[in-house]
């Protein structure tokens, strides 16, 4: 069976509630298997995998444009500022949203 991603992140309960409306297959696409460690300002959150926008507007520029409409409206910011500040630094995806990690084994070999 062939997956969407090579590599996916799969929302949890928690991150469903969040954003089940933009990802209702609960995969998110991300760079790395691992999460990674950093400071997300406001949040406090130390646990993060990134998320390979490059490869999700490549596949489904739809779903990316909703995700930029839903984080715009919650950050109170616009789309077009989002968008570079994701394509600058990239998009963090706090890990006690996601449940596991999905990767196709044909990415491996």
């Amino acid at each position: 069976m062939k997956l969407k991603y090579p590599m996916s992140a799969i929302l949890n309960d928690e991150g469903m509630n969040l954003f089940g409306d933009v990802f209702p297959d609960k995969k998110i696409p991300v760079l790395h298997p691992l999460s990674g460690e950093t400071e997300l300002e406001g949040v406090g959150e130390k646990q993060i995998y990134l998320v390979n926008i490059t490869l999700l507007r490549r596949i489904d520029e739809e779903t990316y444009q909703k995700l930029l409409k839903k984080l715009s409206e919650k950050f109170n910011a616009p789309i077009e500022a989002m968008d570079k500040e994701f394509n600058k630094h990239g998009l963090p995806l706090r890990a006690k949203l996601v449940s596991s990690v999905e990767i196709d084994m044909r990415f491996i070999l």
